[in-house]
């Protein structure tokens, strides 16, 4: 299991890339960035809550 800085290190990446993301709704990559981003965020809080329960 993660440690807890190294989840909030990916939890503050994955905010960095979505605020990122979202300055340049814009421009043709800005949604994609976005996209990432969620995917980043829901892949942490499924790997976080598959670990408690196991």
């Amino acid at each position: 299991m993660l440690s807890f800085n190294a989840t909030m290190v990916l939890l503050a990446i994955s905010c960095v890339t979505l605020l990122v993301g979202f300055s340049a709704r814009e421009k043709r990559w800005g949604p994609w960035v976005m996209l990432v981003a969620v995917v980043g965020l829901l892949s942490l809080m499924s790997y976080s809550i598959v670990n408690l329960l196991s």
